[in-house]
Order: structure tokens, then sequence, then C-alpha cells
């Protein structure tokens, strides 16, 4: 086996072990200890509405990609990272549009213990990070390595958290924010 391979066995194991942590803390975070969250027929409407965008969102940006392959561009990022950023751009306009609809959180969701959960993702996606800095893992062409996802997920929290803040002091419609 080489290097390669452990590290995809590493990455498939980790993600095997955050789903099952996921289910946890789910179940811990929702006030009535379900794994899913519930939402009213409203906010289900604007929920699917912004799976359709985040649908065609990476669609779009997949069928690019299709096109930079096929032309044999390149970039000075690993590709992994590259379907990566689309994920995460798809989930951000999932998100993004689902909180400035009021469809965010669930009926059942424990917001506290939301924000707990994900002050702490925050922090656990750091550490690599730190590490990769102090042992040089990052510097020059630092594009292709693993602590990199690190910092493209925490941009993307930082981005929903941004506009959680914002549409919190946003008044909309008459409310109060």
């Amino acid at each position: 086996m080489t290097v390669g391979n452990y590290a995809g066995f590493g990455f498939v194991f980790g993600l095997m072990f955050a789903a099952v942590l996921c289910v946890i803390l789910f179940k811990f975070a929702n006030s009535n200890r379900k794994i899913m969250s519930e939402y009213d027929e409203r906010q289900e409407v604007i929920r699917n509405k912004g799976y359709k965008y985040s649908f065609y969102t990476v669609l779009a940006l997949e069928a690019a990609m299709i096109v930079v392959s096929v032309s044999e561009m390149t970039f000075p990022i690993a590709t992994y990272l590259i379907h990566l950023g689309i994920v995460l751009i798809g989930c951000l306009v999932l998100c993004i549009y689902c909180i400035w609809n009021d469809a965010y959180w669930g009926l059942n969701n424990n917001r506290k213990r939301y924000t707990a959960i994900i002050t702490i993702a925050i922090v656990l996606n750091i550490i690599p990070i730190i590490r990769a800095i102090s042992t040089g893992e990052l510097s020059g062409e630092g594009f292709d390595s693993l602590p990199v996802m690190n910092i493209m997920v925490i941009v993307w929290m930082a981005i929903i958290g941004a506009t959680a803040i914002i549409k919190k002091l946003v008044k909309t419609d008459g409310e109060e924010a």
C-alpha cells in the first residue's frame, strides 16, 4: 500500500466517524432528541427551493470543471480541493437562501446547543491549520495539502455565520431585529 492509499483509507474512516458523530450530536442538539430537524410547511417549501438552487449551482460549476478538464487547463490547487469548494459553494447557496428566508432553523432545534457544536467544529478545524503552519506544511505551495480543506471549511462556516448575524440585525417586513 502506498501513502496515498493510507491517506484515502484514513479520509474514508474519518468521514464514517464524522457521520456517526453527527448522528449523536444531532440527537443532543435537537430539543426532542430526534436526529432530523423538523420544519413547518412554509419552511419546507423554502428549503426545497433552496435545494433546487444549490443543485443547479453545483451542476453549473461541475459542468465548468468538465470544460476545464477537457481543455487540459490546470490550477495551482489540488483537484479534490476544487471539488470540495464546489460542494461547499452549493451548500452555501442552500444555507444562505434558508437563513435569509427564515427556514434555516428547524422547529426542534436548540440554537444554543447548535451554536456550541458549531463553535467546537470551528476550533477542531483550526487545530490542523495551526499544526500545518507550525510544521511549515502550508508554506510555499500549500494548495495541495489537506489543511487547506480546513481553511475552506472555516471560511465557509464564517460566511454562514456572518449571514446569520446580518439576517438577525436586518429588519425585514416590519419585523423586529
